[in-house]
């Protein structure tokens, strides 16, 4: 039963709008929502705490498992927010993998503005403009189910209506469309950071 249910994952550096377009998508589906950096602090998934990092350190295994054990007995459609959801689900059990990307120079004001340490946003625009969220999916995932979105220029309720439409096959998705590094902004960030 658990493995006919709906699992979507959605994955992006943070600021992209990952949680907010989740919890969209688990209420428009009638389904549950599952905040992988939520589940790691709150869940005793955690090995420690990066202090250069200023984050807990993911337990991928012990997060396999709890997974795995909530797609076992779920049959109303799975969300599943975090940079590392494509690496604690099956591939076979996985219906769409979204990976959400931005421009990194709004990323970078945007991040800047949470608060987060100057190494914390170096790293993470240096993350959007390579495309690492991507790479990992590909890594992990089927390929037919990869659905690449640019977040730029949409609204979460945008984002999560397009993510809609591909479930639904109304929309077709794909990935390989996004390039920062061909954008002039993206030079005049690179000398900024």
């Amino acid at each position: 039963m658990g493995s006919e249910c709906v699992v979507v994952l959605v994955t992006g550096v943070p600021g992209t709008g990952k949680s907010t377009i989740s919890s969209l998508l688990a209420s428009e589906l009638n389904g549950s929502h599952i905040e992988l950096s939520r589940l790691v602090k709150e869940g005793g998934h955690s090995l420690g705490w990066d202090h250069s990092r200023a984050t807990a350190i993911a337990d991928i295994n012990a997060l396999r498992k709890s997974i795995t054990n909530i797609l076992d007995v779920s049959s109303s459609p799975v969300i599943i927010d975090g940079h590392y959801s494509p690496d604690v689900v099956a591939y076979n059990r996985v219906t769409l993998v979204i990976v959400l990307r931005r421009a990194p120079w709004i990323l970078r004001t945007e991040l800047t503005m949470r608060g987060y340490r100057p190494r914390k946003v170096r790293e993470n625009v240096e993350a959007e403009l390579l495309g690492s969220c991507l790479v990992d999916a590909l890594d992990m995932q089927d390929h037919a189910k990869i659905c690449e979105i640019n977040t730029t220029d949409l609204t979460p309720q945008e984002t999560a209506k397009l993510v809609l439409a591909v479930l639904n096959g109304k929309v077709a998705c794909g990935y390989g469309g996004v390039d920062w590094m061909n954008q002039p902004e993206a030079e005049t960030m690179l000398r900024g950071l």
